[in-house]
């Protein structure tokens, strides 16, 4: 469906995959918006550029698109898979046997274990020149329509310290944090030290 954010005239349409035509475009997005988690793993832009497109399930986000422009996208994770899953075999051709080893293991440092009945927010990116214009709003919004209609109970993410603004839009909206995960001696690699994770209860469908 189509959401009109309110301040301005683009006409903003949630799409619950994203295209093929664009690709390139959500995956760049979505490096730029969550470059301090991902450059770690996948490296330099130009480097996780090459080997992100390969890495996602396209039919597992929300997209936002203003003019047939990207402008915004939601990755979604349950117990059945994530939008961000590369192989091990992806990995290896890329980065070799070693290296593809220990990104592998930085990136399930980051993952997250789904609960039953959850719909996990696993990044949500804004394109920076079109911020305070209700384009998150509009993406959450569908990602909790998007939950309730497919029977899950709880939606919930989390926010890395590092974003407090984040975490008190997600407060907002009636998030509320249930644990706190520290990355330890990995904190440095990743410029951030804890992740608070953050959940919300879903009303039951009518």
């Amino acid at each position: 469906g189509a959401a009109n954010t309110h301040g301005t005239n683009t006409m903003i349409v949630i799409r619950d995959h994203l295209p093929e035509a664009h690709l390139p475009a959500g995956v760049r997005l979505y490096y730029s918006g969550l470059e301090e988690k991902l450059e770690p793993v996948f490296g330099p832009e130009e480097k996780a550029l090459a080997v992100l497109p390969e890495s996602i399930d396209p039919a597992r986000c929300l997209v936002a698109l203003a003019e047939s422009r990207v402008v915004g996208i939601l990755a979604l994770q349950d117990r059945a898979g994530s939008f961000l899953d590369p192989s091990y075999t992806t990995m290896v051709r890329h980065y070799g046997t070693i290296a593809a080893t220990f990104r592998t293991m930085l990136l399930m440092l980051l993952d997250h274990k789904v609960a039953p009945g959850d719909l996990y927010l696993d990044g949500l990116v804004v394109d920076p020149s079109l911020r305070g214009q209700g384009i998150g709003s509009a993406l959450l919004t569908a990602f909790e329509d998007l939950a309730g209609e497919n029977g899950f109970t709880t939606v919930s993410l989390e926010v890395i310290d590092t974003n407090p603004r984040a975490r008190s839009l997600y407060e907002r909206l009636g998030y509320r944090q249930i644990a706190t995960h520290t990355m330890g001696p990995f904190s440095r690699l990743f410029g951030f030290r804890t992740t608070h994770h953050l959940t919300k209860h879903l009303p039951p469908a009518p």
